[in-house]
């Protein structure tokens, strides 16, 4: 096995497919793209991607801001191991969310004349140890007043697949919230427990679980989550 590392640029290959070369062939490494808007990175192991950086941001979301890149240099070194796991979802799952989530993004900004904000990746890695320390939650995201998306803690793929119908309800609903701060309000469906809790007039937290967590257990964990969050 070639122990060299592999340059090119992304005029040649194409940003999804540059993604999809070390998975395809099962390589483990370390790629790195580099264009005018910054340099991005991407550990693989035996072809799972397994952890994303760009700027201060880590995970999945990265691949959001930067799927769209056409101009650069990149550069993969077979052997290097990942500092950390970000990324547990399968690749394709991640590219078809990306894409899915850029474009929404995209017609949100048309539509509304709302510009989406960026991902706070601080408070998305609080979110996800929240979400250890909760038992039985297994999402949790805070979005602003307007409804867009401001942090997430990563949740395994089969779970947002059950959550993703309700969240573009739910961020509707907090975005035209008639009060301040959003209510709480509780959501007791078949497959999955909601709770939604206004943090402050700028942030509302979501919180999700199985259906087999009842509301009870559901409010007491919304109250611990909050308390962390606001510190009140």
């Amino acid at each position: 096995m070639s122990t060299m590392a592999i340059n090119g640029t992304l005029s040649d290959i194409g940003f999804v497919s540059l993604l999809q070369f070390p998975n395809s062939s099962r390589k483990t490494g370390l790629l790195t793209v580099i264009t005018m808007d910054g340099k991005a990175e991407f550990y693989y192991s035996k072809g799972e991607l397994v952890h994303a950086k760009y700027g201060k941001k880590t995970g999945s979301d990265v691949l959001v801001d930067i799927v769209d890149w056409t101009e650069g240099q990149f550069t993969f070194e077979p052997g290097l191991e990942p500092e950390e796991i970000t990324i547990k979802d399968d690749l394709h799952h991640i590219l078809m969310w990306a894409l899915k989530e850029r474009d929404e993004r995209k017609k949100d900004q048309d539509e509304n004349g709302v510009t989406p904000v960026e991902l706070d990746a601080e408070l998305s890695q609080r979110l996800d140890e929240l979400m250890k320390s909760a038992s039985g939650i297994e999402y949790i995201c805070v979005v602003t007043t307007l409804g867009q998306l401001l942090a997430r803690s990563i949740s395994d793929s089969t779970f947002m697949k059950k959550i993703e119908p309700f969240v573009e309800s739910i961020t509707c609903f907090v975005a035209k919230y008639p009060g301040k701060v959003t209510g709480k309000v509780f959501i007791e469906d078949i497959a999955v427990s909601i709770a939604i809790s206004g943090l402050n007039d700028k942030q509302t937290v979501i919180i999700a679980a199985g259906p087999e967590m009842k509301l009870g257990r559901l409010a007491m964990a919304m109250g611990r989550i909050s308390k962390d969050l606001t510190g009140v």
